[in-house]
């Protein structure tokens, strides 16, 4: 196996902290209160719990921005023109806010903070373990759901964007429901192939973070360095993406439903000539400038002109924007989850639906997602459980056609037409072509021909099914042993009926065929199959040893992958309206194939914490993979980190309140690239 890089990083924070809670404490305030007394000044100081005073807090009366002060270096705050029954707020990083509603025209506040304690015992996923956010030795992100649930997003990547620094969120193919083009990066490029991070949900490897319910994420850490991704060695050498979604909970059946509707717009549409008209006449006016004749007649620009209000199929005016893009597009997301649970049984059940009909016609996506989580503890030492997920959707075919390239915009499609084109006739149910095929190019093109060019009775169809089961031994105090099995299938049907349409040019005497149907008819199918699955077995083992605590993981995992797919077509449909695939007369192409490929894993790390000031981290993977040739299958990725919490020392102690934390750390470690190819017997470069 190929080595891929080794890195060393360096880096310094600190954390100049707190923020602010709760003191002189107020009853829940109602949303508007009412000003009834004269303006006063109100003065103060603040302090923490210690009565060292905190400079630099904000004080503010909520809603009003306007109204607002910072205490100077002795924690002393003046704010004018101030109300009875106006919220007084104090806040300040790291510590809890403090809400004091104003009355009987008190003019001074002694408040104080409390320190948020949470924030120095926020614990955060790792590989394989969790750890305090304060001990940590390499470079991690945390999200938490808090962050997720206020974006009306139907897309866990798209949620992401700017929530991690270092996390970079593209999306192309976004008029493209189901077939959007997403792109996450963790600190940029890293390799050749397939530059995306790992993404492990619940554990489980082989599962896009967009086929994961928003709803359903309870946290996602982003394991951004070599130091706190090595663990998981060949595929982590572009980060890794730890997402745990939510469990069930020791307290009575709680039903949440949250849901919502957006609305999708064109942001900005061209600025085209859709008076037909106007457009003769900028033609012939570029091919005069040109030297050349001009190609429309003055008398068919009249007749347009005049015309053209009085009757608009025959004459029209066309802006084919109004016919392409659905505006505004309705989106609606709605989601259900029962979650509770006793000591012994605890559960949490969702169930998911997306309906996103795309800002361009016939591009309609629809998800129905399951979700639940379920863990059993049988005794004291013994928790069983399992984790189950699904979904099936459906996309209109069109959709691949916009996503692939925009064959109803570009190409052959919008931006091949004029104004003088009547796309579709209601009243007669024809397709028009060009309403001036004396003077004007017949082959230009109606865009509705290429949009409703596969049948939409049988849209594209995509479907997962996720198994997880899992148990956890506690058979002596600080020694806990995981066993887990997952199965992943994953299976898309899409099927073409590709039938032409007539276009006719429309009359006051009735429509006249101009160009027939040219494309040959034909029914297509794909079917694609993935099929993964995985086992893993780890130990892990804590331990304090006077003021050192320690502990050591090691585990195993196995993973098998298998790819899969089919193809085949028959010409020239007896009827287009049959979809039989012996509706075709004529035999095309059929082709299959498969790859597969294996891999086996161990893994180790430990953790040394020495005081709370001292830290070291030391991971080792070990990656066995079918992918490269004998001999040359594993390789081997060690990573080690150290960090000193200087805020912990004896001397730094009451010489600065305003500093929450500063921890120095170094790190290297060395990562590889398993995003290759399953064809080892091809990969010269990579087999040396």
């Amino acid at each position: 196996m190929k080595y891929l890089s080794s890195v060393l990083f360096i880096i310094l924070t600190g954390s100049a902290s707190l923020s602010a809670n709760t003191n002189t404490i107020i009853a829940e305030e109602p949303l508007t209160a009412p000003v009834t007394s004269p303006a006063y000044t109100v003065t103060g100081t603040i302090t923490d719990k210690t009565g060292e005073p905190l400079p630099g807090v904000t004080v503010r009366i909520r809603r009003k921005p306007k109204k607002s002060a910072i205490s100077d270096v002795d924690g002393n705050f003046t704010l004018p023109d101030v109300h009875d029954n106006e919220i007084l707020l104090a806040s300040y990083l790291g510590f809890k806010t403090v809400k004091i509603r104003l009355a009987d025209g008190r003019e001074r506040y002694d408040i104080k903070m409390e320190a948020n304690s949470s924030v120095l015992d926020e614990v955060v996923v790792v590989g394989y373990a969790v750890q305090k956010k304060v001990d940590l030795t390499g470079a991690i992100s945390s999200i938490g759901s808090d962050a997720l649930k206020d974006r009306p997003l139907t897309n866990a990547t798209n949620a992401l964007a700017g929530l991690a620094s270092g996390l970079s969120v593209s999306n192309s193919g976004g008029n493209t429901p189901g077939f959007e083009s997403q792109s996450i990066l963790v600190r940029g490029q890293g390799t050749l192939n397939n530059s995306a991070p790992l993404v492990v949900v619940d554990g489980m490897t082989g599962i896009a973070l967009s086929d994961i319910n928003p709803q359903d994420i309870e946290n996602i850490s982003v394991l951004k360095d070599a130091a706190s991704s090595a663990i998981y060695g060949s595929r982590a050498a572009n980060g890794v993406i730890l997402v745990t979604t939510r469990q069930g909970a020791e307290e009575s059946p709680r039903v949440t439903y949250s849901g919502n509707v957006s609305f999708e717009t064109v942001a900005k549409r061209l600025n085209l000539v859709t008076d037909y008209a106007d457009f003769m006449e900028i033609q012939n006016a570029g091919l005069i400038a040109n030297g050349q004749a001009p190609r429309f007649s003055q008398g068919k620009i009249d007749e347009w002109r005049n015309d053209a209000g009085r009757n608009p199929t025959i004459y029209p005016n066309t802006d084919w924007q109004d016919h392409i893009y659905r505006n505004p597009s309705v989106v609606q997301n709605h989601n259900l989850s029962v979650t509770g649970g006793s000591k012994s049984v605890r559960y949490n059940i969702s169930l998911g639906y997306v309906n996103n009909p795309g800002m361009i016609y016939y591009t309609d996506y629809k998800r129905y997602q399951l979700r639940t989580n379920l863990d059993v503890t049988i005794k004291p030492w013994l928790t069983v459980g399992t984790n189950l997920f699904g979904y099936i959707d459906e996309n209109n075919p069109s959709s691949e056609n916009a996503a692939a390239g925009g064959d109803v915009i570009f190409g052959s499609g919008a931006f091949n037409t004029v104004p003088g084109m009547t796309l579709y006739d209601p009243a007669t149910g024809l397709y028009g072509g060009i309403q001036n095929p004396e003077e004007e190019n017949v082959s230009n093109f109606n865009p509705y021909r290429r949009q409703w060019f596969y049948d939409t009775d049988y849209p594209t169809k995509t479907k997962r099914s996720v198994i997880k089961l899992y148990a956890m031994l506690q058979p002596l105090k600080g020694l806990t042993v995981k066993g887990s099995f997952s199965y992943n299938y994953w299976e898309r049907n899409m099927e073409h009926h590709l039938t032409d349409r007539d276009l006719y040019r429309f009359t006051f005497d009735g429509p006249v065929l101009i160009r027939e149907g040219v494309v040959r008819t034909y029914i297509r199918r794909y079917n694609y199959r993935n099929t993964f699955r995985s086992s893993e077995l780890t130990a892990n083992y804590s331990f304090n040893v006077s003021r050192l605590e320690a502990s050591v993981l090691a585990g195993m995992s196995q993973e098998y992958n298998k790819y899969d797919q089919d193809y085949f077509i028959k010409y020239d449909l007896v009827d287009p309206s049959l979809g039989a695939i012996d509706a075709g007369t004529t035999n095309g192409s059929i082709t299959g194939n498969y790859n597969e490929w294996a891999m086996r894993s161990y893994f180790g790390r430990v953790n040394l914490n020495w005081d709370d000031k001292y830290l070291l981290e030391a991971n080792l993977r070990a990656d066995g993979s079918s992918k490269f040739a004998p001999g040359k299958r594993w390789g081997y990725f060690p990573s080690v980190s150290a960090a000193w919490r200087i805020s912990e020392e004896d001397f730094m102690h009451g010489t600065a309140s305003w500093l929450d934390q500063l921890k120095i750390r170094a790190s290297y470690g060395s990562l590889g690239n398993n995003e290759t190819t399953s064809y080892y017997m091809y990969q010269s470069l990579f087999a040396t």
